[in-house]
């Protein structure tokens, strides 16, 4: 089923069958149109191979699906894995190894449940070869025993490789456990930056802590982050707070962001946030942040170098320009409205034809341009 919504920023709905109005653009968006791409719930993450083939993961289904280039979906999953599925926990996102063309490789981070082999549930980076459609050969490559508590939260789970130095990051939140993110010699709270070597995750040469995985610390739960386009050695995070400071964080190397189980909502912003680098914005009530991206492509000149993220709270797409040297937003973030139904939840991601792609607990859907 493939349904369009035209959109022009501001959107009209008026409920007299077959009726709608495009009001005028604001807020310097241009014209777009909302397409329906895949009826699936919670898709937490979304890729494409150099020949456009598309790969999604499925966080309760704990599928990795595959779209051809020809728009079909092949029936099969690639691989179905056994996934907890409580609260934040699942089949939480992938990626294709830099020599993916190559070599096959495609790696997932997902909770599993606990087993003979293993007692405790923790979080697995595996990595898979593509074969004929089909994911082989699983090796896991990092094991996180969870902590015995009932939260299921905070497990991060993003995982991207950098763009020039082909290392793996991986974002893993505090697991529930505040304190943890300031000790360097734990895995939460924290982005990892690893080599892959001899079928292993070694740190990876020129991290900030000798013999450490560790790359930026201090998070509680980062959701996603992306790489700036222009300066691949930063990284922009969606970061999840308590009851307050909900942020966007630039994540530079060996910078610390400030969590720990001191933080109160109580205590004055600059209380809250004088131990760590400040973030770029701040949310207090907090909207959730999740997916986020640099727009980089064709489709919508005008939004060339923008960032753009979701919040799954209030179910929002919005955009801001950096300044010139990328550390500071230049104005206030702007919307990019979409009717209930096809608005950002979840996740975010410019696809190799030009247009955004968004996800939420309905589908998949994207904005392109009304015409072409």
């Amino acid at each position: 089923m493939n349904k369009l919504l035209f959109a022009v920023v501001s959107i009209l709905l008026i409920c007299v069958p077959g009726a709608a109005l495009l009001a005028q653009p604001a807020d310097d968006n241009p014209a777009y149109i909302i397409e329906e791409v895949i009826e699936q719930p919670m898709i937490t993450s979304i890729v494409w191979a150099s020949d456009g083939r598309m790969f999604w993961t499925e966080k309760d289904d704990g599928r990795v699906r595959m779209m051809n280039t020809d728009g079909t979906i092949q029936e099969e999953p690639v691989i179905q894995v056994e996934v907890l599925t409580d609260n934040e926990q699942g089949l939480l996102s992938m990626a294709l190894d830099p020599a993916f063309d190559e070599n096959g490789f495609f790696y997932v981070f997902y909770t599993a449940p606990a087993s003979v082999a293993n007692p405790l549930a923790s979080n697995l980076v595996v990595r898979y070869t593509l074969q004929d459609g089909v994911g082989i050969n699983p090796l896991t490559l990092l094991q996180i025993d969870l902590p015995d508590n009932d939260l299921a939260m905070h497990n991060g789970g993003r995982l991207r490789f950098g763009p020039d130095d082909k290392f793996l990051y991986v974002a893993v939140g505090d697991l529930g456990a505040a304190h943890v993110s300031q000790d360097i010699n734990n895995i939460g709270g924290k982005i990892h930056r690893f080599i892959i070597a001899n079928n292993q995750l070694l740190p990876a040469p020129g991290n900030p802590f000798i013999g450490n995985s560790v790359f930026a610390y201090g998070v509680r739960n980062t959701f996603s982050f992306v790489f700036d386009p222009e300066n691949s050695s930063v990284l922009y995070g969606t970061e999840n707070g308590p009851d307050c400071d909900d942020e966007i964080n630039r994540i530079v190397m060996g910078g610390n962001y400030g969590w720990t189980q001191d933080v109160k909502c109580d205590d004055p912003i600059g209380i809250r946030q004088a131990g760590g680098l400040p973030p770029l914005i701040s949310w207090t009530p907090t909207v959730a942040p999740t997916g986020i991206m640099f727009y980089t492509g064709e489709a919508f000149p005008g939004w060339q170098g923008q960032l753009f993220y979701c919040t799954w709270k209030e179910n929002e797409l919005r955009r801001a320009r950096l300044n010139e040297d990328h550390t500071a937003f230049d104005g206030e973030p702007k919307l990019v409205s979409a009717p209930y139904g096809q608005h950002c939840q979840i996740e975010l991601a410019q696809g190799p034809d030009g247009f955004i792609y968004i996800t939420n607990i309905f589908g998949m859907y994207r904005l392109r341009p009304p015409v072409g």
